[in-house]
């Protein structure tokens, strides 16, 4: 394996992965072997998805049925390589972090949150007040207050946020996630590289596995956000069950 194969663990900006790269490593000294064409068939399918999408008629169903597609096949390429990331289950080092969601994101939790029991239903109502109290405490601290429904205002606040270290309101006493089959899809990539504690407050920083099938699929669902929910914005979780937001 040649060293232009391998990432330098103290660059916090680590380039996407080409297609056609055959390995990387990660920071036990192990190569991360790419699957012959598992990213070119995963960037097909979100184009035959993209392609499609300005024939449709806007609706909020058919809006789900994609993102449920998305997620599956960014799903597909995680699972083939997660042997080789860092991340393991009850890890939840990124479930501290400000994920930023679409409207249709929040829609499709919103239905698995629907399904669940009203005892948990009513614990998370009290934590997503709390973490959104949070949120606007911080985007307060701003002048003018950072705009918290647009990824600059996320990025401006993103790292105060951090600096709270508060869970996820999803996030359950046993580290894992209550609401696994509907996370949105940053919470689906966040692959890591480095040494786990690199992810620990004041460590770090990571270095996350990156290609082109997540920012295809990141691309892709803010277009089905636009085009079957008629909303632009993006949002933390919780800021989205905000009550003017009509969600829950």
């Amino acid at each position: 394996m040649s060293l232009d194969n391998t990432p330098n663990f103290l660059d916090p900006s680590l380039p996407t992965l080409n297609i056609g790269h055959p390995a990387i490593m990660n920071f036990r000294g192990v190569e991360v072997v790419i699957p012959d064409g598992l990213l070119e068939g995963a960037l097909q399918e979100l184009g035959s998805l993209e392609r499609i999408l300005p024939s449709e008629p806007p609706s909020r169903e058919t809006g789900i049925g994609i993102l449920r597609r998305i997620f599956l096949i960014v799903d597909q390429v995680g699972t083939l390589l997660s042997t080789g990331m860092s991340c393991r289950s009850g890890c939840a080092a990124c479930c501290r972090v400000m994920v930023a969601t679409t409207r249709g994101e929040a829609e499709l939790l919103n239905d698995g949150i629907q399904k669940r029991s009203e005892t948990e239903r009513t614990r998370w109502s009290g934590t997503i007040r709390e973490r959104n109290a949070l949120l606007g405490e911080i985007a307060g601290k701003h002048s003018p207050p950072a705009d918290l429904t647009r990824l600059d205002g996320l990025i401006e606040t993103c790292e105060s946020y951090e600096h709270e270290d508060q869970p996820c309101p999803f996030l359950g006493p046993d580290r894992l996630c209550q609401i696994y089959e509907d996370r949105p899809l940053l919470c689906r990539i966040c692959w890591v590289l480095t040494d786990p504690r690199d992810c620990e407050p004041g460590e770090g920083p990571p270095v996350k596995f990156r290609t082109a099938v997540f920012h295809r699929a990141h691309e892709l669902v803010g277009k089905v956000a636009v085009h079957h929910f008629r909303d632009d914005r993006v949002s933390p979780i919780p800021y989205w069950f905000r009550e003017e937001n009509g969600i829950g």
